[in-house]
C-alpha cells in the first residue's frame, strides 16, 4: 500500500466502521425499546380485556366491590 494511501484510506475506513458500529448499537437499543413497548401494550390489553369480561360475572363484580369497600377501612 502506498504511503499516501494509508493517510487517506485508513481514516475513511475507520470512519465507515465507526459509523457502522454506532448504527448497529442504536438499532439494537431502538429495537429493544420497541419490543418492550409492544409487550407493555399487549399486557395492558390482556389485563383490560380480562377485567372487562370478568366484570360481566355478577359474583365477581360483587366481590370486587366488597374488596374495594374493605380497602377503605384499613
Amino acid at each position: 500500500m502506498p504511503f499516501w494511501l494509508k493517510w487517506v484510506a485508513l481514516p475513511i475506513a475507520g470512519a465507515v466502521v465507526a459509523f457502522w458500529v454506532i448504527t448497529a448499537i442504536i438499532h439494537a437499543i431502538l429495537g429493544s425499546l420497541l419490543t418492550l413497548a409492544l409487550v407493555v401494550v399487549a399486557a395492558g390489553a390482556l389485563y383490560w380485556g380480562y377485567n372487562k369480561v370478568m366484570m360481566e360475572i355478577p359474583a365477581y363484580r360483587r366481590k370486587k366491590l366488597r374488596d374495594k369497600q374493605r380497602k377503605g377501612l384499613y
